[in-house]
């Protein structure tokens, strides 16, 4: 970009600069992928999880089978975890590639690291939407709620002071990390609270869904 810029402004008699490009410039612009349509993907392929297969009665199928409530949620849980761990494996395998092709002293380590916490993020949002399906009966509410809570988490996470303690400033504390910061420990505390809160709170409204409803 600072090549094309200068040529440009050769053309024109006109300097336009731009500073040198890094690779927390490379970071940054993962991370912010990741965190903003990596959790609207996130939202959209989970939010039928369970309130889709209410809705086309293929749900019923499984309950009135020896199959508990809390092995249902489990095994989508397990299944979102697995799919946002591979996906972001091959993400940070390719990134990592150009990165270090690109920038000769980028972090290889810390930015492996990093990406723990942004599976973590996007396992909150999994988790969470799952939690939201199995509590209503339409998928398009499920991915409406889930969206909702997405964005007051966003914004709550914009505020200083109580607002640290939100998940999604675990993109944030990624960036860090790769930068050779040490974390704070707020949103992975908060993160748990909302892993463990929203799935126990599913699982008690799941138990009481009546297939003939």
């Amino acid at each position: 970009m600072p090549d094309i810029l200068a040529l440009i402004g050769s053309t024109q008699n006109v300097v336009l600069t731009m500073s040198a490009v890094t690779y927390r410039d490379a970071v940054d612009q993962y991370v912010k992928n990741f965190t903003q349509l990596g959790s609207i993907l996130m939202i959209f392929l989970t939010m039928g999880s369970v309130a889709g297969e209410k809705a086309d009665g293929s749900l019923q199928f499984l309950v009135v089978r020896p199959i508990t409530c809390r092995l249902i949620l489990c095994s989508k849980m397990l299944a979102m975890v697995f799919m946002t761990g591979s996906g972001i494996g091959v993400a940070m395998i390719f990134s990592s590639l150009y990165a270090r092709y690109l920038f000769p002293g980028f972090p290889l380590i810390k930015f492996v690291q990093s990406n723990l916490l942004l599976m973590l993020y996007l396992v909150v949002i999994g988790v969470m939407t799952i939690s939201v399906s199995a509590m209503v009966k339409k998928p398009v509410v499920a991915g409406l709620c889930s969206l909702g809570l997405w964005l007051l988490f966003s914004m709550f996470g914009s505020l200083g002071g109580s607002g640290e303690y939100s998940f999604t400033r675990l993109g944030t504390e990624m960036i860090r990390i790769t930068e050779g910061y040490s974390m704070s420990l707020k949103p992975f505390v908060s993160s748990l609270v909302i892993l463990i809160g929203t799935s126990e709170g599913a699982l008690q409204i799941f138990k009481r869904w009546e297939p003939s409803q």
